[in-house]
């Protein structure tokens, strides 16, 4: 990756996951290393718990966890480092501490690389390609077992609903998180009234949120240059979204681009939620 020297995150982030890696002994820096071009792994989409390729956050020492955080940190905001801790202790007393980090290529070298944390109801993953330009990120997967977390993502779709106030953006079967929306599906968002866009909207952003502003401002680039909100669709799937899955609500929602989706599911009683971009 070829760096401007006006782009400070590009510098820090490098920096930091290579400090990283620099602390792994051999062992640990032969499983926590795979290639860039392992695709299969990189974009593995798998909510269930279970190995992923990569270390293990609970083989690390604690002058290892803190380096590894530093580097998370760089893209996780305050925020989104709480709820995903959130989502970890639902998974039992360990934590975090049972997720797993691979980094996809060697960011001490020149080239590309992405650095990941993934295990059961989270994934996250940041790539960077070349001349500081991100044209891939994700998949971002997250998620609640029992759906005690993500609150304000649900309520923000329910009141995006309530603005709206159209039935034909409801599709009456289940969708699927992380799957791309079928060809001639949803409504298109310019259709949208004034309301309900905003509300649209605003939901987007309650999404970003995880991510720090250097983050957010790299995935608002992409979903411009995908053809941003004029080019979008939208749709609500299975029942109509009245209340929080916790309470019974057993609906869906995507928004998606050509190449890029972030969306909602909770028709299996518990949530599953994606954010992700591929180059075109």
């Amino acid at each position: 990756m070829s760096i401007s020297h006006a782009d400070d995150f590009e510098v820090k982030f490098r920096d930091s996951v290579g400090k990283f890696l620099n602390s792994l002994d051999d062992s640990q820096a032969k499983a926590c290393l795979l290639p860039l071009d392992n695709k299969k792994a990189r974009w593995q989409i798998r909510y269930t718990g279970g190995v992923r390729p990569g270390i293990q956050i609970s083989s690390l020492s604690k002058e290892q966890r803190s380096l590894m955080k530093k580097a998370l940190r760089l893209v996780i905001s305050e925020e989104g480092w709480k709820l995903a801790e959130q989502v970890a202790k639902l998974d039992g007393e360990e934590g975090i501490g049972k997720y797993w980090l691979t980094c996809f290529g060697d960011p001490r070298k020149k080239g590309n690389f992405a650095f990941r944390l993934a295990e059961h109801h989270l994934t996250i993953v940041h790539l960077e390609l070349e001349k500081g330009e991100v044209k891939e990120f994700g998949p971002i997967l997250l998620g609640s077992n029992p759906p005690e977390v993500w609150q304000d993502d649900e309520l923000a779709l329910i009141n995006a609903w309530r603005k709206i106030n159209d039935d034909t953006l409801l599709i009456k079967k289940e969708s699927t998180a992380s799957k791309d929306m079928k060809k001639g599906e949803g409504v298109a968002y310019p259709s949208l009234n004034e309301e309900g866009q905003a509300a649209i909207k605003a939901a987007w952003n309650k999404r970003l949120r995880i991510f720090t502003p250097d983050i957010k401002k790299r995935i608002n680039r992409l979903h411009k240059q995908r053809g941003g909100w004029e080019k979008s669709r939208v749709a609500f799937y299975n029942e109509k979204p009245e209340k929080r899955c916790i309470d019974g609500g057993r609906w869906d929602f995507k928004c998606a681009l050509p190449g890029m989706i972030w969306d909602y599911e909770s028709n299996r009683a518990h949530i599953h939620m994606s954010l992700w971009v591929k180059k075109n």
